[in-house]
């Protein structure tokens, strides 16, 4: 059944407020993570991601739980550079289950990824590289494990 809302339902949501967002020129930073992960989600942690020789904030990269499902989800949302295709990304590992990632040339937001993490420890995070192609990485990311650790 969670499959079939998540094939369904949050596609639909997400291509939903991206449509908004395109239409409007709002920026992304006015949307929730819960909006585009889908009902139920509610915010774990968080993480920005800053510009290591300005300070300037990029963008931010959240982790999400479904209390009722047991699953995760995580977004980058962009801060500077909306509207301007740049290389954004986010991973969420759960202990014992595949990684999902979600890579590539985005206007607003990197994501959502889910994965299973009832009862377990996730490895999440995210990076952004700006238009000059330099790319920086979220503020608690270990550079061991490549990401922030979360245990539930």
């Amino acid at each position: 059944m969670h499959r079939l809302i998540r094939r369904i339902g949050v596609p639909t949501a997400v291509a939903a407020v991206l449509v908004a967002l395109a239409g409007t020129g709002a920026r992304a930073t006015g949307v929730a993570p819960s909006a585009l992960c889908g009902p139920g989600y509610a915010t774990v942690d968080q993480d920005p991601i800053q510009d290591a020789a300005t300070g300037e904030l990029l963008g931010t990269v959240h982790l999400l739980r479904n209390l009722l499902t047991g699953y995760g989800c995580a977004v980058t949302v962009k801060s500077a550079y909306a509207g301007t295709p740049t290389v954004t990304r986010v991973y969420l590992d759960p202990e014992w289950l595949p990684f999902s990632v979600d890579e590539g040339s985005r206007r607003y937001v990197a994501g959502p990824v889910y994965g299973y993490v009832r009862a377990s420890c996730v490895i999440w995070g995210g990076s952004m590289a700006g238009p000059d192609g330099v790319v920086h990485q979220h503020q608690r990311a270990n550079p061991a494990i490549g990401g922030a650790v979360t245990c539930f």
